[in-house]
């Protein structure tokens, strides 16, 4: 507690002055062009640091989606090195009649693309999504759900379809589900520029790769190349993946939904 010898006659705490006096000294020396430009110079290489964090850290995304991307690519090189059809041939996953098929492809599948658009636009999604889920959920249960996803999109692919199929897709659209089921009010950009609530594109996404799907069986030209069961897999297993986790309060974090 400050007694009556603490003050001076003016009614001023001692010492008082001092730290004004200091205070002004302080301002005038570092308010010079010198320091100016120092100051300028830290700006810039704070926001330097910050744009080099953001790219190495993938926008902040968590491990699993960073480690998902990382093998994803390095898997793409891989090929122009040991040749896309010798990974093709082993590790695609080919219809189960298939003379080819593999108990594995329906895993390894999902980690291979089928060129640089396709690797490109499946990572920017499993960024964009990935980052919130993974937020959300931890590291260890997101990718245990993408997995899950990501395989059954690949043996429903091996069960249904003609032909082949590569890519993460499946897992993704596992990702998208989920993203629909925990936050259906959401809006996404549609085509990149039409803004759209999630969870009713979702919806006629799933029944587009049916309807798809089920008519490339007759005639594979109608299913314009793309493996419509995989995605489709890939919803179905996110859907069911995420009632179940909140009907078993595994996800115990996510306590806005009722």
């Amino acid at each position: 507690m400050a007694t009556k010898n603490d003050f001076n006659s003016d009614g001023t705490q001692k010492g008082y002055d001092n730290i004004k006096r200091n205070k002004e000294l302080i301002k005038t020396l570092f308010d010079t062009p010198e320091h100016k430009i120092y100051q300028e110079k830290k700006k810039k290489t704070q926001k330097r640091k910050e744009r080099t964090y953001k790219f190495t850290s993938l926008g902040g995304s968590g491990k699993a989606v960073q480690f998902l991307i990382f093998s994803n690519v390095l898997i793409y090189i891989l090929g122009f090195i040991v040749g896309t059809p010798f990974l093709f041939s082993h590790f695609a996953g080919f219809p189960m009649f298939s003379p080819f098929f593999r108990i594995w492809q329906p895993v390894t599948s999902m980690f291979l693309h089928g060129g640089f658009l396709h690797i490109a636009f499946n990572m920017f999604v499993l960024w964009q999504f990935g980052k919130y889920l993974e937020e959300l959920w931890g590291t260890k249960k997101f990718l245990i759900f993408y997995i899950i996803a990501g395989v059954f999109s690949g043996i429903l692919c091996s069960l249904l379809s003609i032909a082949p199929a590569v890519g993460a897709s499946g897992a993704i659209c596992g990702l998208l589900a989920a993203y629909a089921f925990l936050e259906p009010d959401a809006k996404v950009l549609l085509f990149f520029f039409i803004p759209a609530k999630i969870k009713p594109c979702i919806i006629w996404f799933g029944i587009l790769s049916a309807v798809f799907g089920i008519l490339s069986i007759f005639d594979p030209a109608l299913g314009f190349g793309i493996a419509h069961f995989g995605h489709l897999g890939g919803l179905l297993a996110g859907a069911a993946i995420s009632y179940f986790w909140l009907k078993k309060d595994i996800l115990r974090n996510y306590n806005r939904l009722v």
